[in-house]
């Protein structure tokens, strides 16, 4: 039993942006995360800026995963982002979807995956920089 153990890897808390009831690619990446040893606390499916971060001030994750399938939903990650600056959080940004690229999430201040296995890697990166106060990429 006692082999079967993991390491904890960091906590991310996912969520998929107010208005996108779309899940399946979140969902996904938090069994591919949990997989890989993370504590994922998984808020669901449309969840407003507000809720995202009163959960992560009760929480301290180091990463906050977001989802958006699409391009009306995805411009609220970066009220996410910006709330969660404004509450004094300093968890690492990690977005996705199927309309999310690198350059949007460049632009908003966060971290991109593709998919989940990227996911995983990224986030890894991400709890390292977050724990040792540095940046990414």
């Amino acid at each position: 039993q006692e082999g079967n153990v993991r390491a904890h890897r960091g906590t991310v808390l996912m969520a998929t942006v107010a208005g996108d009831i779309h899940d399946i690619g979140k969902n996904i990446v938090v069994l591919m995360l949990r997989n890989h040893g993370f504590d994922v606390v998984d808020l669901g499916k449309d969840v407003t800026a507000e809720a995202i971060v009163a959960a992560a001030q009760e929480r301290q994750p180091e990463v906050i995963g977001l989802s958006a399938l699409m391009t009306t939903t995805m411009v609220r990650m970066k009220d996410v982002i910006a709330r969660a600056a404004d509450a004094g959080l300093t968890a690492k940004f990690l977005v996705g979807g199927a309309v999310v690229t690198s350059g949007f999430a460049a632009s908003i201040g966060a971290a991109y995956a593709r998919d989940g296995v990227e996911a995983v890697r990224v986030a890894t990166a991400l709890v390292e920089a977050a724990r040792s106060d540095r940046p990414v990429m």
